[in-house]
């Protein structure tokens, strides 16, 4: 609106000599004018959807970012719950096998007892001679009375024995499900740094769970303990990537 007012006080009202007719000038100045015009506009144009895509291609890739962010952090913690939960059932089953151990000695303690106690019924039994007194006298009633309960004993300890094998048996220590989660924790956990520390206590507890002799009854609480608060540090910084 302003360029027609421009140039009629500039151009087409001033006193310069020009071989050019005002008419010639005006045709001049408005396609000069009106293509400059068309092609600031275009650079424009251009300028401001540059702009604009630059814009949402940042936006996109910001969202492109914060998915893969989003979907690694969800192996991870995906990653982390399994190690969690192949702990939580290694420490079930191997404390499981450690107090077993502990009840099999001492089942195996009672039935050499029992043992030991056949063996001198048994001696006791075949001390005593009867065939050198006369019957019915009654130093020959009290030695049948005493074979009678020897024999009696005898049976006694025998059944308990019996018994106590089959306890035995039914109480025989086994870390199956121990063992297959402890090397499939080595696997897992082999390449992270971070978690060097709890193979090591996964090592210490799988080597002694058995060792009756040179172990306290506290021994595998104390020690699995322990390995759970290793686990939980091990999963927040896993998750969270505060582990290199």
């Amino acid at each position: 609106m302003i360029f027609p007012f421009a140039l009629e006080i500039c151009i087409f009202r001033n006193n310069v000599y020009s071989v050019l007719s005002n008419g010639e000038w005006g045709s001049f100045l408005g396609s000069y004018i009106g293509g400059a015009l068309g092609g600031i506009g275009t650079l424009l144009a251009v300028y401001i959807t540059t702009k604009e895509t630059r814009k949402i291609q940042q936006e996109n890739l910001a969202q492109i970012e914060s998915e893969r962010k989003r979907n690694e952090k969800t192996e991870r913690k995906k990653f982390a719950d399994e190690i969690a939960k192949d702990i939580a059932t290694y420490i079930t089953d191997i404390s499981k096998y450690f107090y077993a151990c502990r009840f099999s000695k001492r089942l195996d303690d009672e039935e050499r007892s029992l043992n030991d106690e056949l063996k001198q019924i048994s001696e006791k039994y075949h001390a005593l001679d009867k065939s050198n007194i006369d019957n019915d006298t009654q130093e020959y009633i009290a030695v049948q009375n005493e074979l009678e309960k020897l024999k009696q004993k005898e049976l006694e300890v025998k059944y308990q024995i019996e018994r106590k094998s089959k306890e035995i048996e039914q109480n025989r220590a086994n870390r199956t499900i121990a063992s297959e989660r402890y090397f499939l924790l080595k696997i897992k956990l082999q390449n992270i740094e971070s978690g060097a520390d709890i193979l090591k206590q996964l090592k210490r507890i799988h080597d002694n769970s058995g060792n009756v002799e040179e172990t306290d009854l506290y021994f595998i609480s104390t020690e699995t303990d322990k390995l759970l608060n290793m686990t939980v540090q091990f999963v927040d910084r896993y998750v969270n990537q505060k582990l290199i």
